[in-house]
């Protein structure tokens, strides 16, 4: 990825992210978008505790993706979650934007696990907007992989690390229960595309629950 491709899929990121806080979905200084320059093998995250509602291309800095720490000067500390990032770049070669961000139904979302149970699948509804990961069968019969809300996220990294080595994921997007969702793609815009589905999908859920009120 050359310096011009790198800065627009940076621009791009700064885009999503205000019309992610418009959305209250990163409200707080809570969560981060990076975008992975794997020829050099730097991850671009988003630093911790900015603001996403004014985020410029000074608010990202670049971490290695095998160690995960910085690899320019900067007094910015990479995101809280930057191991997070780090997995899916690891164990997704074909992930080239990674999201991680708070929306209302994804933090809702609620299956009891616990540290005995710290993950499950979830049957996804056979509903129309799969289609926007792909797959164009009529019932895809997909599965989310949810995991438990530890407090370290180191441990969750670890979790989602173990389980995509045995079990590709069969979407681009995972949960941690009580907190947020995490999504990919093979750029910022595919990544975009993705959330905005699997936040559809979710919204159907709760719905289908009762227990959101649109």
């Amino acid at each position: 990825m050359n310096s011009e491709e790198l800065s627009s899929e940076i621009e791009l990121l700064i885009q999503y992210s205000r019309q992610y806080y418009s959305r209250a979905w990163m409200y707080a200084t809570a969560g981060n978008l990076s975008i992975i320059d794997r020829e050099k093998g730097e991850v671009w995250i988003t630093a911790s505790g900015r603001n996403k509602s004014c985020l410029t291309k000074e608010d990202f800095l670049p971490v290695s993706l095998i160690s995960g720490f910085k690899v320019s000067e900067t007094t910015l500390r990479p995101s809280a979650e930057t191991s997070l990032h780090r997995v899916i770049y690891s164990e997704v070669q074909e992930a080239g934007s990674v999201l991680h961000v708070h929306t209302p139904a994804s933090a809702a979302f609620y299956i009891h696990l616990d540290r005995e149970h710290p993950q499950d699948l979830f049957v996804l509804p056979n509903i129309e907007m799969l289609k926007a990961f792909g797959d164009f069968r009529e019932n895809p019969d997909f599965r989310v992989l949810c995991l438990y809300n530890y407090g370290k996220v180191e441990d969750i990294a670890e979790k989602l690390s173990t389980f995509i080595k045995s079990y590709p994921l069969e979407v681009p997007f995972f949960l941690i229960e009580n907190h947020g969702i995490t999504v990919w793609g093979k750029n910022a815009e595919e990544a975009n595309k993705h959330l905005e589905a699997a936040e559809h999908i979710l919204q159907v859920i709760s719905l289908r629950r009762g227990n959101l009120d649109f």
